[in-house]
């Protein structure tokens, strides 16, 4: 399958300098002022023209990756001709140029690659997981991702032999040790966060609840939340990093 990224026409940003001196040298502008805001609204522009081009590109990429994972008997054609293509893309472009998460642009693109019908996904599922994608931040999903496999995913960090011997506890200690960080930092936006994804039947995340070594360790993300994972093209949770900011 030919990458449908190499198809994206490149973004040239000589052509907007060459547009913006033209421009200035036929306005003629006599203040210092105009021209300073004049060469702001260049900057502006080149820049939002190549974050466009660099989206345009992951949701190429993500489309590639959701023909080869989930439908072969869906072509390109078929995706990009479609009136549901050009709704999620018109949608998530308006969510991409609102964030400077390079991260959540990437899962924008995913849903868009994810947001017609030739996505194994249903209709219902489609709209609540792509109004998902543009509320959520990087902790909700990564701590999809780490309840997922609470072990696993501590254990691939040698987070875990430091809880190995508790007898009864809460799943909170374990979790901590992820962010590395004073709990204060946390707890909060931890616990929003939880709230949110059981509110979303994503995961159910009993934050406060004291229980054996057994259920700290267990799974909590819920079967809803793995195919979130699944619409935004991440199903690697063990390699998933906790995020560095809160």
């Amino acid at each position: 399958m030919t990458d449908l990224d190499a198809l994206v026409p490149p973004h040239e940003p000589a052509e907007d300098a060459l547009a913006f001196a033209g421009k200035v040298a036929l306005t003629m502008v006599p203040v210092v002022g105009s021209l300073a805001a004049e060469t702001l609204a260049h900057a502006l522009e080149s820049r939002q023209a190549q974050r466009q081009h660099e989206f345009n590109v992951a949701i190429a990429r993500a489309i590639t990756t959701t023909l080869e994972q989930f439908d072969e008997t869906a072509t390109i054609e078929d995706i990009v001709g479609s009136d549901e293509f050009i709704a999620a893309v018109t949608r998530a472009q308006r969510a991409a140029a609102e964030t400077a998460s390079q991260q959540k642009r990437e899962r924008l693109a995913a849903a868009v690659a994810n947001g017609g019908s030739w996505a194994p996904f249903a209709a219902t599922e489609r709209e609540q997981f792509t109004r998902l994608v543009e509320e959520f931040d990087a902790l909700h999903i990564w701590m999809l991702h780490y309840f997922t496999d609470p072990a696993g995913w501590l254990q691939a960090r040698d987070l875990y032999q430091q809880h190995a011997n508790i007898m009864m506890g809460g799943i909170d200690g374990p979790l901590g040790s992820a962010f590395n960080v004073h709990p204060g930092v946390w707890d909060g936006p931890v616990k929003q966060a939880a709230a949110d994804l059981d509110r979303n039947g994503l995961a159910s995340i009993p934050l406060t609840t004291i229980m054996s070594a057994q259920g700290i360790f267990a799974p909590r993300t819920s079967s809803k939340g793995q195919r979130f994972l699944a619409f935004i093209n991440e199903t690697d949770s063990i390699a998933a990093d906790a995020p560095t900011e809160l």
